[in-house]
């Protein structure tokens, strides 16, 4: 439903609020539930976090 500048600027918002999260199995379980919701989000989540996407996804 969004274009694609919408999807990088909701991307841009959601890797900044998340970067200052110190413990990365949080920041894996969301990306989990990003994935779940759409695999393209969640990737790209991972991407800007510089994580993978979970295996057990």
């Amino acid at each position: 439903m969004m274009n694609e500048e919408e999807r990088e600027r909701l991307v841009a918002t959601i890797v900044g609020a998340m970067k200052p999260v110190e413990r990365d199995d949080i920041k894996l379980r969301q990306i989990a539930h990003f994935y779940k919701a759409d695999p393209e989000y969640g990737t790209r989540i991972a991407q800007g976090l510089g994580l993978q996407v979970p295996q057990e996804v």
